[in-house]
């Protein structure tokens, strides 16, 4: 067996073959393993423009068998075909943009890489995939894209375009020396006689790998003076916190990477053991005492935040706080934490009766730090700035410039700009009415934490002299809820009858819509029940969301409307905007742009001419924006509609009778509101790889 260093230009450059053999597992990786490659990539990038030395990159391992074949250098991999894969595929995209720019030798140069000239058969191939994979992967190589079938090969290859596009200003050449001299791996190549199928066997199904906190758990202890003080301080610190974990490695390493990202510095995930050895090398046994009662002491913070229903309400006000930890932690974004981490610390006042924080004044800033990441969920604006804006929050509070008070968090993230802004109210509720709040085959988080919300607000409001009888449905029982579509999924001939002749267009636009959901006690039973069946049943649930069903007598597109127009108003008021204080001097947004690609749009706007890829269209409703950006696309680019049709699963069929919109053999859904519309258009101009100024809208 031989180890050795290699860089990515070692493991491509020659005539050369890399197949992964038959008992190895197809190609898994996904967007969680791409963003963290590319994240790796771009950091690369940034530091060969700079002024910094650029270090090699670690990527892992790559484990081979050599098979000796007559002017051609091939192995079996037995370890590290998902890296492999990927940095091919990624070499496959530079590729083709060098191609788009006429960049004819860096063109030829990165073919060299992907096939072996003049070979032919599966010969040519530098890669040779599990046999699911190796359509797909052959398709990227000879560079007709056209793909019968959807894979992880091919949506990385979708995702690696997407990201190249949206940095279209970097040097193709010196990314590609990025890749192939910068990243590197430990290369091994066993001895002929080895067992290949008992090295993948040992590789990766024995044995248990170390998590990131058990290395950086014994880096702390090795520092200490003595076998004698570092079992006291485990004992005091590091198995009290791991117990509050509930000695769940995997938490404990996403704790402290949280914690040490307080300080305003953003840590990858893989990096936490890497960062804390160099910042704790030198350290002193009593510098490092220190940090692990600091980091006892924060596990507390962090169970709460990862646990807020199990917090001590001993009041109205510390009850509110779990409610809000709980719906921030039901949306499912961890980028707050750090920034939580500091907030909780500064109101602990068990510890530091003199804490800076008041419950209101921690209640007030997470009722901010909630609006900003529900406005912008509902709007669909991209997860991926949080971290950024957490980071400037931490670093403002570090460095004690603030950000602790409900002042200061409001006016910083009132001041935001694009992307990272918070949505406004017109904004808001434009997708609050027009979108779908509920997506099938998901777990509907959002609308769960949307709903539940509103029935808390009205449960909370005077209910007269006459409160509504209260029923206990289930005695003995903790009450458990459910999503109910009150015009079902399914609909019934009784159904289609009550909706009436245009049953099947209210039924595709309405219901999943905020105005067509509600809550109730659980029972399957009543998910596709006739519309006075369901009525009867909330009329027994006792919530106020459903209090007053009873008085109506339709259930169809007027009311389903209304209805939502009525619940976003709520919403609005529930999840206000963060305004900046009056002493502060409001920044402004940039001014619309001409073409409506970005900024506010009016809410009286009405759209009157659509440029798109050189033809213009003449339009006078929202929905005839987006269909004519999807039939222009669909005529100018076939091979790549699959793409869009992907992305948007739930509103594209094959039935077309089911919307009505139609391209080629779909139908499609099309009634949204003017937000939706534009994000929708330009999303799908940016899904076959147009550049965003192809498009143009002029309203009045």
């Amino acid at each position: 067996m031989k180890a050795t260093k290699a860089s990515v230009w070692d493991l491509f450059n020659g005539a050369k073959q890399y197949k992964v053999p038959l008992f190895q597992r197809p190609y898994v990786w996904s967007r969680q393993q791409w963003e963290q490659l590319w994240a790796d990539i771009r950091e690369q990038y940034s530091l060969r423009t700079g002024s910094e030395k650029s270090p090699a990159r670690f990527l892992g391992s790559i484990v081979v068998v050599r098979e000796y074949e007559k002017n051609l250098d091939k192995y079996v991999i037995i370890d590290g075909q998902q890296r492999i894969t990927t940095v091919s595929i990624i070499l496959a995209v530079i590729r083709a943009f060098a191609r788009e720019k006429g960049l004819h030798e860096l063109y030829d140069q990165i073919s060299d890489f992907l096939k072996n000239a003049p070979k032919s058969g599966e010969g040519q191939y530098v890669v040779i995939p599990t046999r699911v994979d190796k359509n797909a992967l052959f398709h990227i190589f000879d560079e007709d894209y056209v793909f019968d079938q959807d894979s992880g090969i091919v949506e990385c290859f979708d995702y690696y375009w997407w990201q190249l596009d949206r940095f279209s200003g970097m040097d193709l050449h010196l990314l590609q020396e990025v890749i192939t001299e910068d990243l590197c791996v430990v290369y091994i190549e066993l001895d002929e006689g080895e067992n290949p199928n008992q090295v993948f066997e040992a590789l990766n199904y024995r044995g248990v790998p170390l998590e990131e906190s058990d290395l950086i758990r014994n880096f702390f202890f090795a520092h200490l003076d003595s076998q004698e003080i570092a079992e006291a301080q485990y004992d005091q610190f590091w198995k009290p916190m791991e117990e509050r974990l509930n000695n769940d490695q995997v938490l404990i390493s996403s704790f402290i990477r949280h914690f040490c990202m307080k300080d305003g510095r953003i840590i990858r995930h893989g990096e936490i053991f890497e960062k804390i050895r160099r910042r704790y090398q030198q350290a002193s046994s009593d510098d490092v005492r220190l940090l692990l009662r600091d980091i006892s002491r924060f596990s507390e913070y962090y169970r709460l935040i990862l646990f807020p229903e199990q917090g001590d309400g001993d009041s109205r006000v510390r009850k509110e706080v779990c409610k809000s930890l709980t719906r921030i932690k039901r949306i499912g974004n961890n980028a707050p934490a750090p920034f939580l981490l500091l907030l909780l610390a500064a109101n602990d006042r068990r510890r530091n009766p003199a804490a800076s924080l008041s419950d209101d004044e921690l209640l007030e800033i997470l009722s901010c730090v909630e609006s900003y990441l529900i406005r912008r969920m509902v709007c669909q604006r991209s997860d991926a700035v949080y971290e950024e804006v957490f980071e400037i929050l931490c670093r403002g509070a570090s460095d004690g410039l603030g950000y602790l008070t409900p002042e200061e968090t409001r006016s910083f993230i009132a001041s935001l700009q694009a992307p990272f802004d918070m949505p406004d109210d017109d904004e808001f509720l434009d997708h609050l009415r027009y979108s779908d709040l509920y997506q099938p085959g998901s777990d509907n988080k959002l609308a769960f934490v949307i709903l539940e919300r509103l029935e808390e607000y009205f449960s909370s409001q005077p209910r007269g002299s006459d409160p509504a009888p209260s029923y206990a449905l289930f005695e003995d029982e903790a009450e458990v809820r459910m999503i109910d579509h009150i015009m079902p999924e399914t609909l019934s001939d009784n159904w289609k009858e009550h909706l009436g002749s245009d049953w099947s267009s209210v039924h595709a636009d309405f219901v999943h819509r905020l105005g067509n959901l509600t809550i109730t006690q659980e029972n399957p039973a009543i998910k596709n029940a006739d519309f006075e069946v369901k009525k009867a049943w909330y009329a027994l649930d006792n919530l106020m969301l459903n209090a007053g069903m009873k008085n109506i007598r339709f259930w169809r597109r007027y009311q389903i409307d209304q209805r939502s127009g009525v619940l976003a108003a709520f919403c609005v008021k529930i999840w206000a905007r963060c305004e900046a204080s009056e002493t502060e001097v409001p920044k402004l947004s940039p001014a619309p742009s001409a073409c409506m690609r970005q900024g506010e749009i009016p809410k009286m706007a009405r759209p009157t001419m659509l440029t798109i890829a050189g033809s213009s269209h003449e339009v006078k409703y929202w929905y005839q924006v987006l269909e004519h950006t999807v039939q222009v696309v669909f005529e100018k680019e076939p091979q790549k509609f699959d793409r869009i049709v992907r992305e948007y699963s739930g509103y594209f069929s094959d039935d077309p009778s089911r919307y009505k919109s139609r391209v080629g053999s779909y139908s499609y859904k099309s009634r949204f509101g003017r937000y939706q519309i534009r994000d929708m258009c330009l999303n799908i101009i940016r899904l076959v790889g147009w550049n965003e100024e192809v498009w143009c809208l002029t309203c009045e």
